[in-house]
């Protein structure tokens, strides 16, 4: 077995730490995820029990036990979370997931480089949080006003500016207010309620919502939210780090979610949850993220939706 130097690249390590410190990750039968494989190029596949394989085109998470092996053509970087280590993975290697050093049954696997960003702190936590939100749970709604939850925080930015809540029917219109100012907003016939926020200064506001039906009252939001608008400074910075991720791989739309997610810019992260999913509905191991984004915007109902959905794949296997 030889051991290779890895390829240092400094954003590379800084993309590593974004992508990774503010997972949620998908439920594993084997346990919690212990490491994941990203930058999967060319014929890459993972196994649970070192018999069926398959094909990884995209981040997937890896619990003890779980193996990777890679083709002729086949190359990717495995992310070790006690460890907090990037390594690299050869073409024709094969590599058994551990708790500590990962186990090389063949092939190569580079040399550990550190990976910045605390790693080592969450995952485990988080698994447990996204086996919570998955958790189908129904409730009746009680006669009377009609309550509607919004994000208890959000931030928005120039970039970003479309602060969203669940709809709770079409025949219903909206009053957004943003300290004291108010803004009419139509129904729609889909699941959710968008409004573009006016360009503000950069600061924290708090806003509330109203639920009208022909010009009256029907209900309102539970609470009001915290609505925080980014600076100038605040949105270019996110652009760069957008733009590191997407030179590393076009392709990792869930890389770009996270970091958006971590910024606390909820709603932008959520819509590319809901593209990559509308394009790869069969990947069930990474639909918690998308359950936990409405969580985090308190879309209740879309939430046990998918939660449903997520169960039903999940028991399927």
């Amino acid at each position: 077995m030889t051991v290779t130097q890895s390829r240092s690249h400094a954003a590379h390590i800084v993309w590593v730490g974004l992508l990774l410190a503010g997972l949620t990750p998908a439920a594993f039968a084997a346990g919690p995820p212990v490491a994941m494989l990203i930058q999967a190029k060319g014929t890459v596949e993972t196994s649970r029990d070192g018999t069926t394989w398959r094909p990884v085109t995209r981040n997937k998470l890896l619990s003890v036990g779980d193996q990777v092996r890679t083709g002729a053509d086949g190359t990717g970087t495995l992310i070790n979370q006690s460890a907090n280590t990037a390594q690299s993975l050869a073409c024709e290697s094969q590599v058994e997931i551990t708790a500590g050093e990962h186990r090389v049954v063949s092939g190569t696997l580079s040399k550990p480089e550190p990976a910045s960003g605390d790693l080592a702190a969450g995952l485990a936590n988080r698994f447990a949080e996204a086996q919570r939100y998955t958790t189908v749970r129904r409730g009746a709604q009680k006669p009377g006003l009609i309550k509607l939850k919004v994000a208890p925080q959000v931030s928005l930015s120039a970039t970003y500016p479309e602060l969203a809540w669940q709809n709770v029917g079409k025949q219903y219109s909206y009053t957004l207010t943003i300290d004291g100012t108010a803004h009419d907003v139509a129904g729609v016939d889909g699941d959710i309620v968008r409004f573009k926020v006016p360009q503000l200064e950069a600061g924290v506001y708090e806003f509330a919502v109203v639920i009208l039906e022909n010009g009256q009252k029907v209900g309102e939001a539970e609470k009001a939210g915290s609505l925080t608008w980014l600076s100038a400074a605040d949105d270019r910075s996110i652009a760069k780090a957008i733009g590191e991720i997407r030179n590393a791989d076009p392709k990792d739309d869930f890389s770009v979610a996270n970091l958006l997610d971590e910024k606390g810019l909820a709603v932008a992260a959520m819509d590319l949850y809901r593209s990559y999913f509308d394009a790869n509905s069969d990947d069930n191991d990474m639909r918690p993220l998308l359950i936990r984004a409405y969580n985090e915007l308190q879309m209740v109902q879309l939430r046990q939706k998918e939660s449903l959905n997520y169960n039903t794949k999940l028991n399927a296997q």
